[in-house]
C-alpha cells in the first residue's frame, strides 16, 4: 500500500528541472533571433541606413504636404434643466459634417460664410468628469468641453461665437428655457406683491388705535415679524431676479485659448515613424535576400 501511494505521488508530481530546462531554452532560442538580427544589421548597415534615411526624408515629405492647425477648448454650462446628451448629439452633428467635408451645411447651422467654415479641421465633444455620474443617472446641466481644431488661428473668436448661437437657437433648448423664465417672472411678481402686502401691513401697525364707544379693536402686530419676513421676501426676489439675468440656455465658463503655434503635425513625430518603417522595410528585405542565398547555395550543394 505505501509502494502504492509513492508511486502514485511520483506520478502526479512535476519535475521541475523540464520547465526549467524548457525555459531556458526558449531564451536560448530568442537570443539567438536577436543576435542573428544584430549580425544581419552589421553585415548590411549600407543598406539599412539607406533606407532609414529614405524613410525620414519621405516623412518629412509627409509632413510639409500637410497643412497646420491650431487646436483649443471651450468650456460650456447648460441650464440645469436640459440633459447633456441632446447638447452631444448636436455637436457630434457637427463633427460629422464637418469630417465629411459638408461646409455649406456648416455654415447654414453656424451663420457663417462657407470660406470660414472651410478653416475647421475638426469638432469634438467630450463630458467632465464622466465618471463621476452614477451609471443609473442622467447627466443633466453639467459643464461640458468643446475642442475645435483650425487651421487659421485668428478664427476661434469667430466660431465661438458661432457655436453658442448654434447650441442656444435649437427649439427645444429655447422652449424649455423660455418656460423656466416665464415661471421665474411669474415668481418675482408675486414676490412683489407679497412685498408691497407687507409694506401696508407694517405701516398701518405702527398707527395706534384707539378706544372706539368704550372699545378696543385691533389686535397689536408685532412689526418685527413684519420687517423679518419683508426682508425674507426681498432677499428671494432679488435671488431670482439675477438668475433670471443670467438665464441662458450655454454660458462660456472658459472660452477658447489665442494659441499662437500650430498644434500639429509634428514634425519629430513625422521623422521618428518615417525612420521605424525604412528600418523595418530594410529588415523585411534583408531577411528575404538572405533566405534566398540559403536557397540557392543549398541548391548549388544538391548538384
Amino acid at each position: 500500500m505505501n509502494r502504492i501511494s509513492r508511486e502514485e505521488r511520483s506520478a502526479d508530481e512535476i519535475d521541475l528541472r523540464v520547465v526549467f530546462e524548457k525555459i531556458s531554452y526558449l531564451f536560448k532560442k530568442a537570443f539567438g533571433y536577436v543576435k542573428s538580427a544584430f549580425l544581419l544589421v552589421l553585415r548590411r548597415w549600407t543598406f539599412f541606413l539607406l533606407l532609414t534615411l529614405l524613410g525620414i526624408g519621405l516623412g518629412y515629405l509627409d509632413f510639409i504636404s500637410k497643412r497646420p492647425y491650431y487646436r483649443s477648448s471651450m468650456t460650456v454650462l447648460p441650464a440645469s434643466a436640459i440633459r447633456n446628451e441632446f447638447f452631444q448629439d448636436q455637436v457630434n452633428r457637427l463633427s460629422k459634417l464637418v469630417q465629411d467635408a459638408n461646409f455649406e451645411v456648416v455654415a447654414a447651422d453656424l451663420n457663417m460664410s462657407v470660406d470660414s467654415v472651410s478653416q475647421i479641421k475638426a469638432i469634438g465633444y467630450f463630458n467632465i468628469d464622466p465618471e463621476k455620474v452614477p451609471a443609473d443617472s442622467i447627466l443633466q446641466g453639467a459643464p461640458f468641453r468643446v475642442d475645435v481644431e483650425l487651421y487659421d488661428n485668428k478664427f476661434f473668436t469667430p466660431v465661438q461665437q458661432a457655436l453658442l448661437r448654434h447650441l442656444d437657437n435649437n427649439p427645444y433648448f429655447s422652449r424649455s428655457t423660455q418656460a423656466k423664465r416665464e415661471q421665474m417672472r411669474s415668481m418675482i411678481e408675486k414676490l412683489r406683491v407679497d412685498i408691497a402686502s407687507i409694506d401696508s401691513i407694517k405701516r398701518a401697525a405702527i398707527e395706534l388705535r384707539g378706544p372706539v364707544n368704550g372699545f378696543v379693536y385691533g389686535e397689536p402686530l408685532d412689526p418685527t415679524n413684519l420687517y423679518r419676513q419683508s426682508a425674507e421676501l426681498f432677499e428671494k426676489q432679488a435671488y431670482l431676479e439675477a438668475q433670471l439675468r443670467n438665464l441662458e440656455t450655454v454660458q462660456v465658463v472658459v472660452g477658447f485659448a489665442p494659441i499662437t503655434h500650430p498644434t500639429g503635425p509634428k514634425e519629430k513625430l513625422h521623422l521618428v515613424i518615417g525612420a521605424m518603417l525604412g528600418f523595418l522595410v530594410a529588415f523585411i528585405l534583408a531577411v528575404w535576400y538572405e533566405y534566398r542565398l540559403v536557397q540557392r547555395r543549398r541548391r548549388f550543394e544538391n548538384l
